[in-house]
């Protein structure tokens, strides 16, 4: 990295002047003098909130910024890259699959130490894939809650993709073999998820969670976890030996925020000079001298309006999906700051068909499907003033109610859109605003005898936990996950992705999931897709080589701080 070169140049000449012989050296810097020394102390903000400390016990964004920059896996997204490789961390290269598709061997890297002075090696891998397998449940002897990344290490069958009774083979010192019950084509990219990431096993409980509040996590990365202080802070030191070269900052702090306001100050007095997350600052369009807001491209997460597919048939939610005004909720609600969503996969997320094209304002349309279904014989066109649009808004076929947090102004703000946009096709729409905590229970289910059937129209957004297709679709799609708050169900759709999750041909891979899309966004339209944030990283101008990216992954050992800034 291009570290302190003025210094550098400074001391190779004084040596030179003094080898050739020149007693009295005098070296002129005009205004550089007295040198202010570079501060290796990086300060980061985000909001205070749910986060956990054991990398298993997590699905969490703000909880993977956290882990990671103490702990690693075997394989990582590379950060620089726009398509975001999947690279060798902790292992030494790529792993290579035997022919049954089952056996996944690795070579892992020498030399590399944790925090407590553990080696790294082939024991600890089997040691943590050995703690991974009994918190899923493999052993069948968990005596505690499954943790919330127990989907992402199973077949949509419930059956644990690692085989139970031996996950991990030692072949040798520094060469182990992951062993699967079946293929399982996305294994690759599971192994860069925080769930994969290796800890001491000196220092972890191998059968209790990391507790957050008190608890230590030890792992390889470049900076050593301190401490956590409730609602305020989370401490750490660089880790002097770590594999690759140590960190440019020797202190790392995050600080804990109660709302925007006060972190977005906290950068603008230069008391924070990093801010994690997609933070869209008051100034995103115009910020101040001393920071930097760059647009880093089109989000991955993508937000929707779920339509509870039990209550709502498909005549229904396909009228809705056309009668909504989009480039209202994009320019006015969203103010520019997102772009159109075609589905469950963003432009630039692997496997996104440019071919899958979701629903655009199309009032005609909207009304002429439920006349084609014998709904009504109200005449189909888009005025949305006038006789026919009264006719339509007395109609009152169906009343369904749109829940939402009260704190939330956009999701406030859409439901008012909702009530305009479905009264035009003859749809009541029933505020049912709630706190923050009762939307969070009754949106994962949680709520209420009735579960998910307690909501009818609500929205909500879906981020990857890895970069796969696979993991963005089944959450919300399949009938067999927790997450599927809409309670769809196709049948053919269910097929695919059991194909898709162990099909080893990637043009069958691509095509299955262009027919899922096709059906999901084209077709069945469980839910009426919104859009996909634009991202902002937001940090003061002189941190440099900070790794942009659509996963909006921080990792502070890759930024160093420019010493002419």
């Amino acid at each position: 990295m291009d570290r302190d070169k003025k210094n550098i140049a400074i001391i190779v000449l004084s040596t030179i002047l003094i080898a050739s012989g020149i007693g009295a050296i005098f070296l002129i810097i005009p205004e550089s003098q007295p040198a202010i020394p570079i501060s290796r102390v990086l300060n980061v903000g985000t909001f205070y909130g749910d986060w956990d400390l054991d990398p298993i016990n997590t699905c969490k964004l703000k909880s993977r910024d956290i882990i990671k920059q103490v702990c690693e896996g075997l394989y990582t997204y590379n950060l620089s890259d726009p398509d975001l490789e999947i690279i060798p961390l902790l292992a030494e290269d790529y792993g290579t699959w035997d022919s049954s598709g089952t056996h996944f061997t690795i070579p892992l890297r020498q030399n590399v130490w944790f925090h407590d002075g553990t080696p790294f090696n082939a024991e600890v891998v089997k040691w943590n894939f050995e703690r991974i397998n009994w918190f899923m449940n493999g052993t069948g002897t968990l005596n505690t809650t499954l943790p919330p990344s127990h989907y992402l290490w199973k077949f949509l069958s419930g059956t644990l993709i690692l085989d139970s009774t031996n996950p991990v083979t030692i072949n040798s010192e520094y060469n182990v073999t992951i062993n699967l019950i079946t293929p399982y084509t996305l294994l690759e990219s599971l192994l860069c998820h925080m769930s994969a990431f290796m800890l001491s096993p000196e220092l972890t409980p191998k059968y209790e969670y990391i507790s957050t509040a008190y608890g230590i996590i030890v792992g390889t990365g470049p900076f050593v976890y301190d401490y956590y202080v409730a609602n305020s802070e989370i401490k750490f030191h660089r880790w002097d030996y770590y594999w690759r070269e140590p960190s440019f900052f020797e202190e790392l702090t995050i600080f804990l925020f109660e709302d925007g306001s006060s972190m977005f100050n906290s950068i603008i007095n230069q008391s924070t000079e990093y801010v994690l997350g997609n933070y869209n600052p008051p100034c995103t369009f115009c910020p101040p001298g001393n920071i930097t807001i760059h647009f880093s491209g089109k989000g991955l997460t993508y937000f929707f309006l779920s339509m509870n597919n039990k209550k709502i048939n498909k005549t229904w939610r396909q009228a809705i999906s056309y009668a909504i005004d989009y480039t209202y909720i994009i320019r006015t609600l969203r103010e520019g700051l997102a772009s159109r969503s075609n589905g469950p996969l963003a432009p630039n997320f692997p496997m996104y068909d440019p071919n899958i094209k979701a629903t655009t304002l199309d009032l005609a349309k909207a009304r002429q499907i439920l006349v084609d279904t014998g709904i009504t014989t109200l005449t189909a066109n888009n005025d949305t003033t006038g006789p026919i649009a009264d006719a339509w808004k007395a109609a009152n076929f169906q009343s369904w109610n749109y829940s939402y947090d009260i704190e939330s102004w956009f999701r406030k703000n859409l439901g008012v859109l909702l009530k305009d946009n479905l009264d035009l096709i003859g749809i009541e729409v029933i505020d049912q605003g709630m706190s923050w905590a009762d939307f969070m229970n009754v949106s994962y289910g949680y709520m209420g005898p009735d579960g998910y059937d307690s909501l009818e129209l609500h929205c909500m957004g879906w981020a990857p936990d890895y970069l796969s297709a696979y993991n963005m679709i089944v959450p919300k799609f399949s009938n067999r996950s927790t997450f599927n708050s809409a309670q769809y169900h196709n049948h053919s759709v269910e097929m695919w992705l059991d194909e898709v999750q162990s099909e080893a041909n990637a043009t069958k891979r691509t095509e299955l999931y262009s027919k899922i899309l096709h059906q999901i966004v084209e077709v069945d339209m469980p839910y009426a897709f919104l859009y996909h944030p634009n991202l902002y990283c937001t940090h003061s101008d002189d941190l440099k080589n900070v790794p942009y990216n659509s996963l909006m992954a921080f990792d502070a050992w890759s930024i160093y701080r420019d010493s002419n800034s």
